[in-house]
């Protein structure tokens, strides 16, 4: 149950992924970009924004029911091992239970062009788990001030007044 969820790791980034392309594409930045978006279309790109808004309650529950699960497996496991079985089933069962893991999922999973994909791996791949070393370089902005947040311009309480006194002149 845990390795089908290493699905959801990652999955509050595509958000934060879909505003930055949104953002790159409508300033048409051609430089290149570190966000796993960047080479889908614009087509998939907003089925992809709504898919994501539907698909996510949907997903938070489901991490929730699994980790109930996990816990209720977990408390069957033990009480199995403590009250069940000898000693030589329980490790014929950890190694046939070990082996059966590594080969769907280290094994199976990982040969290219034969179904089914790891968990998660799709057109853009979201859960790499690599923590991106810098931000791509951005075109620098033609306005006066220089002093913007997400493309818009800041406006400080000096540059208000600035303005306002220019107007009286």
């Amino acid at each position: 149950m845990i390795e089908e969820a290493k699905a959801i790791n990652g999955w509050e980034k595509i958000k934060d992924n879909i505003r930055d392309e949104n953002y790159t594409r409508s300033l048409n930045d051609k430089s290149i970009s570190v966000n796993p978006l960047r080479n889908i279309s614009a087509e998939e790109l907003n089925i992809l924004k709504e898919s994501y808004e539907i698909v996510t309650p949907y997903v938070r529950a489901l991490l929730i029911f699994i980790a109930i699960l996990q816990l209720l497996w977990d408390v069957m496991l033990v009480s199995t091992i403590l009250y069940y079985h000898i000693m030589i089933e329980k490790f014929i069962s950890g190694v046939i239970a070990i082996l059966t893991w590594f080969v769907t999922y280290r094994v199976w999973y990982t040969i290219p062009n034969i179904l089914p994909n790891l968990p998660g791996q799709g057109i853009f791949k979201y859960n790499n788990g690599k923590p991106v070393a810098s931000t791509p370089n951005r075109k620098k902005s033609n306005a006066p001030n220089g002093k913007h947040f997400m493309g818009m311009p800041i406006n400080t309480k000096q540059d208000t007044m600035e303005a306002s006194t220019e107007e009286v002149r």
